[in-house]
């Protein structure tokens, strides 16, 4: 007994691959949580060295990632002191913007899939 005629066959394989190519369209959320301005840890007015040494640390990370000195300082000064000390304290997890990072594996896996989905159609 057959459970599904070709064309129920095709529909259903076309079913999976549209919900396939639709994953890989799927936005990659990178963003971390942001506390709010109330909870947010600010800097003392005293601390100027500190917020100084902070501001040089995020501007010379956004340098390495290929701005200008003077792009990354007009970035860097635009920014207030608790957001520059939010930045400063997690700079492992700042990325730059387009970066695909492990999404990459996902999208061969998906291929593989849409591949194998091709094949058993047939």
């Amino acid at each position: 007994m057959k459970l599904l005629t070709t064309g129920m066959k095709r529909s259903v394989s076309l079913v999976l691959v549209t919900a396939l190519v639709m994953t890989l369209f799927a936005p990659l959320a990178l963003a971390a949580p942001v506390p709010s301005q109330t909870t947010c840890a600010a800097t003392k007015a005293g601390d100027a060295q500190a917020v100084a040494a902070e501001r040089d640390l995020v501007k010379a990370t956004l340098m390495d990632f290929g701005l200008s000195e003077q792009a990354a300082s007009s970035r860097v000064d635009l920014l207030t002191d608790a957001e520059v000390h939010a930045i400063a304290a997690d700079l492992n997890s700042v990325q730059t913007a387009g970066a695909l990072g492990d999404n990459q594996n996902d999208i061969v896996v998906i291929l593989l899939l849409l591949i194998l989905v091709a094949i058993l159609a047939d």
